[in-house]
């Protein structure tokens, strides 16, 4: 039988300025299952701070679905594949409708990505073959993303392929790119 060759739906951590090493900015990849040699082409959807037209000063969360390549950015620390896309267009219509909400602190992109997540499952079409558990989605992600900063993988330091983005499998359970 031949390999699919579906479109692959990743949560990706990028690094985020502040304080706090462990705060991450969350988004959703999508992008084709062979990516080319000089990185391919994908979309990156997710919720975004963005300066408030009408009050100086103030933020508002925005959605923002954008192409993007693929290969690694100095921001990109890493992605977690969690499904095969079965209906792109579907996709990308659950996708913009995950609500944003404003004036509320705990809520951030790290939340949109859960609800996105959620909204994917619920709606029946868009995904293939699968892992929506949130908990473990949350925990891959944190704990591989860690590793690598334990194995030096950011600091330019080791023999890390040029331009290859860490990433785990989490419908095999295993790393497929280190």
């Amino acid at each position: 039988m031949p390999a699919s060759n579906k479109d692959r739906v990743y949560v990706a951590l990028y690094a985020r300025g502040g304080r706090d090493p462990d705060a991450f900015h969350w988004a959703i990849i999508v992008g084709p299952k062979k990516e080319g040699v000089g990185g391919s082409r994908g979309y990156r959807y997710h919720a975004i701070q963005r300066p408030d037209p009408s009050r100086t000063g103030h933020f508002i969360w925005v959605y923002e679905a954008l192409e993007i390549t693929l290969f690694q950015t100095n921001m990109l620390l890493g992605r977690i594949l969690i499904a095969k896309v079965t209906n792109d267009t579907q996709l990308r219509t659950t996708l913009a409708a995950v609500p944003l909400v404003q004036d509320d602190p705990s809520w951030n992109c790290q939340v949109w990505v859960k609800n996105a997540i959620a909204a994917l499952e619920a709606d029946r079409k868009s995904l293939g073959t699968r892992v929506t558990d949130w908990t473990a989605i949350e925990q891959i992600a944190n704990g591989y993303i860690n590793r690598k900063r334990e194995q030096r993988r950011y600091d330019g330091s080791g023999g890390w392929a040029s331009g290859t983005v860490p990433t785990f499998d989490l419908l095999e359970n295993r790393e497929s790119v280190s």
